[in-house]
């Protein structure tokens, strides 16, 4: 099974410190030799602790130790501190990290807030009247920030609708006729209308034959068998 996450906090139980230490020096070492062959480089490692007597440093070999440690004490203090860390940076660190997630949620669940407020207004469950001026300028800047997004979904609903409209069905039969009243056969004029119907059912308008046999006019349907 994985390990669980370790909770970064001083052990209070002085026999489980002790042990704590004794494991994680040992890998620390490791790490560091691990580091010094896979990469190339010169590292070394200087621990003190009021378990053991004296100091213990790594490499074991002194002068492989010496040649690291002057290495570093001949840089100018500058370039040492530069990547220099210590337990009072790294809690500082740390603390300006989770301070930067806290603000970060803050906003977050304002912003949440405020969202849900406007669509209880919306709603009707909530009226203007009973807010006061904290919630309604909250309310204000939040309708103001998302105001863009709602201008631009309001041009794409009205473009679709726009489009839908101007999509006509197309006739799938017509019926042909030949006008010929008496006014116009005089003057040799022949017209062909064209009226959609509905597929074998011989539909048509209503009134329409009623309309054009009073003006004289002879209606030929042409249908499907």
């Amino acid at each position: 099974m994985p390990r669980g996450k370790v909770k970064l906090a001083f052990i209070e139980n002085q026999k489980a410190r002790k042990s704590s230490f004794m494991k994680r020096k040992e890998c620390l070492k490791n790490k560091l030799k691990e580091l010094s062959t896979l990469c190339g480089i010169e590292a070394c490692a200087i621990i003190y602790s009021s378990y053991e007597p004296g100091l213990e440093v790594w490499p074991e070999d002194n002068t492989a130790f010496q040649n690291v440690l002057n290495a570093f004490l001949t840089k100018l203090p500058m370039e040492r501190n530069k990547f220099m860390s210590n337990q009072d940076s790294y809690i500082k660190e740390r603390i300006s990290k989770v301070d930067g997630q806290i603000k970060k949620q803050i906003a977050t669940t304002r912003d949440f807030v405020k969202a849900k407020l406007m669509s209880e207004c919306l709603s009707g469950k909530v009226s203007l009247a009973g807010l006061n001026s904290k919630d309604l300028n909250n309310l204000g800047s939040f309708a103001g920030h998302e105001l863009p997004e709602i201008e631009e979904r309001i041009k794409v609903l009205k473009s679709d609708a726009l489009a839908s409209q101007l999509q006509l069905p197309e006739p799938k039969e017509v019926v042909g006729c030949s006008n010929t009243a008496s006014h116009m056969a005089a003057a040799g004029t022949n017209v062909d209308c064209y009226v959609p119907v509905m597929e074998n059912t011989g539909w048509y308008p209503p009134d329409w034959t009623s309309d054009h046999v009073e003006h004289g006019l002879d209606i030929q349907f042409q249908g499907s068998t």
